[in-house]
């Protein structure tokens, strides 16, 4: 019986007699004859192929090709130059009848390829890791969960894989404000008040910040909370509201070297608010305006003092010149009749001399031959 095989040029044929492996066929048109065949169809666009080594020792050799990779070892396909499959540890045979088909085996001990567009593509993505670090961030590098270098600014491409899974944790280096609001604590004399800070911090350390506490902002949090805690302890509501220089300075004190053991610097610590309960605050508001009216009398009655004594030194300078008297009367009718355009002063002899200087009158009067002077 004759059998016809027709191979199409991207396909390779093995013929089976009897089920066993007889001969393969490339393309073309195949003729044979016997009986009991059966046929397996292999697609060269494939590329990468696995079958058993009985069917293998019937395929010529120049027509495929045969990579093992050890557990350190990945390759990249190229097809015409640009990568068409990745492949993982272990042992790969790939249709060669195409001449633009090459291999590349890498090193994962090695730096990765430049990732272009096509070699992100076909890399599955849990094999690496690809990592931008900005300029104010440092990355740490995890391999297998033990950190092997800190990063600084820059893009990474790192290997990963089951032998050696790679993680980056990146670090924000930048300036940072943390807000404790409503803490509700008690002074030395028992009020209780409620008080908001505000803490700016930055890392210096990104490793030793990451690996000594598990949250800087909590961390840093209860820090200023139970040093806030400790002076408001020590001292009174006055003593607290006359100097809150001295507070934040003790906060800060008491909270940059216990911040520095985990890699942060403290920048500055704030007293934003101080609120006081609604009782209290009625209070102080009294005593407040207390003071300041009890220094408002003092001022007053310093002016009432200073008037009193001036007045005293006047009357004394007109007692000693009585002609003073008499000017300060005419300049006091004259601002009346500036005011009321008319004062008419109605005087006798008698009262003219009061109004005007002794010896004014008998200076003017006429002589004994009837002519003033």
């Amino acid at each position: 019986m004759m059998k016809s095989v027709r191979v199409k040029l991207d396909e390779r044929v093995v013929l089976f007699r009897d089920g066993l492996p007889l001969r393969a066929f490339g393309p073309g048109s195949h003729t044979v004859w016997g009986f009991h065949f059966t046929e397996l169809r292999f697609s060269t666009e494939l590329l990468v192929f696995e079958t058993s080594a009985a069917i293998r020792a019937v395929l010529p050799t120049e027509w495929y090709g045969e990579v093992a990779l050890s557990s350190e070892e990945r390759a990249f396909v190229y097809r015409d130059g640009k990568p068409v499959l990745f492949l993982k540890p272990g042992t790969h045979r790939y249709w060669k009848v195409d001449e633009t088909i090459r291999v590349v085996v890498l090193s994962v001990k090695e730096p990765l390829p430049a990732l272009t567009a096509e070699l992100i593509a076909v890399l599955p993505r849990d094999q690496y890791v690809d990592v931008t670090i900005r300029e104010y961030e440092r990355g740490l590098e995890y391999v297998q969960g033990r950190l092997s270098r800190t990063l600084g600014p820059g893009r990474y491409a790192l290997w990963s894989h089951p032998e050696a899974k790679v993680d980056v944790q990146t670090i924000d280096l930048r300036l940072t404000q943390l807000a404790l609001t409503g803490q509700e604590l008690m002074t030395r004399d028992k009020v209780t008040l409620r008080l908001s800070l505000t803490v700016e911090f930055a890392i210096v350390d990104a490793a030793l910040s990451a690996h000594a506490v598990a949250s800087v902002k909590d961390a840093l949090y209860l820090i200023v909370q139970l040093a806030a805690r400790d002076f408001m302890a020590s001292v009174t509501l006055d003593e607290l509201l006359a100097g809150r220089d001295t507070m934040t300075r003790f906060l800060h004190e008491d909270a940059t070297p216990k911040a520095a053991r985990f890699g942060v610097r403290v920048e500055r610590v704030g007293v934003k608010d101080v609120v006081l309960p609604g009782e209290m605050k009625t209070l102080l508001n009294r005593v407040i305006e207390a003071e300041k009216e009890a220094a408002a009398n003092v001022i007053l009655r310093r002016e009432e003092t200073a008037a009193t004594r001036s007045l005293a030194n006047t009357a004394k300078v007109m007692a000693e010149h009585p002609i003073l008297l008499r000017l300060k009367e005419l300049e006091s009718l004259k601002e009346i009749a500036s005011r009321i355009h008319e004062v008419r002063v109605v005087v006798g002899a008698d009262g003219l001399k009061s109004l005007l200087p002794v010896g004014l009158l008998t200076e003017a009067a006429p002589k004994p031959d009837g002519r003033g002077s």
